[in-house]
């Protein structure tokens, strides 16, 4: 077994661990596949290809069917635990196809499925290792369209780039894409909560003050 093998193995035991993070995770997953969906239906109206068409509308079906089952995995956890399910898996797109071009959107959809083939097939180990035969079989049944997705995208990046090193710089662009937007997604998350701590210390400093107006007001 690899360093990194090893390594996700320990981190999978902490992740599922905590009381309720199965089903939240499982949502989440499910969140991600809805939002994968609705860009694979945007590539397919915008593409020049029949082809092409056809193999993002299957491939956004594939999304739709694991959002289902995963939500569905996670209700029936989340009802088991005696707490209500949290619901159908909702996100928007966001018109990567448009942003990205075509070429460029490849590359970042296979570099997504291929990270997402690599950890379902580690929570497949997981969930087989913990005897959750259910949970396993959910992950193996998509792991298989995973592996197919990140076979077509690379054949096609391939294709459209106009050979295999401009595949590669294609992909070079589209992890330094990724890392730009999680720094940035990073930044937004933490200015956001630092207003709300802020506003909050305001409050707790300024109430004082505003109760002493008053009171001195009704006085005059």
């Amino acid at each position: 077994m690899t360093a990194r093998a090893r390594a996700a193995r320990a981190l999978n035991r902490v992740v599922w661990r905590w009381p309720g993070r199965d089903a939240r995770k499982l949502h989440a997953f499910a969140r991600a596949e809805e939002g994968s969906r609705v860009d694979l239906l945007l590539a397919a109206r915008r593409t020049s290809s029949a082809a092409r068409r056809a193999l993002y509308l299957r491939h956004a079906l594939d999304e739709a069917r694991h959002a289902l089952m995963f939500s569905r995995r996670a209700a029936e956890l989340r009802l088991a635990s005696g707490r209500p399910a949290l619901g159908p898996p909702r996100a928007d797109g966001e018109a990567l196809f448009d942003r990205l071009g075509e070429v460029r959107f490849l590359a970042f959809v296979h570099r997504g499925e291929a990270r997402g083939r690599a950890q379902f097939e580690a929570y497949r180990g997981h969930f087989a290792a913990a005897g959750d035969a259910r949970t396993r079989a959910l992950f193996e049944a998509i792991v298989g369209d995973e592996r197919r997705h990140e076979e077509y995208t690379r054949a096609l990046l391939v294709e459209l780039a106009g050979g295999e090193r401009a595949a590669r710089r294609a992909l070079r662009w589209a992890a330094a894409w990724e890392a730009w937007r999680a720094w940035r997604r990073a930044g937004r998350f933490v200015a956001e909560r630092l207003f709300v701590i802020t506003m909050m210390a305001l409050y707790v400093v300024l109430a004082p003050v505003g109760l002493a107006m008053r009171f001195s007001s009704r006085r005059r």
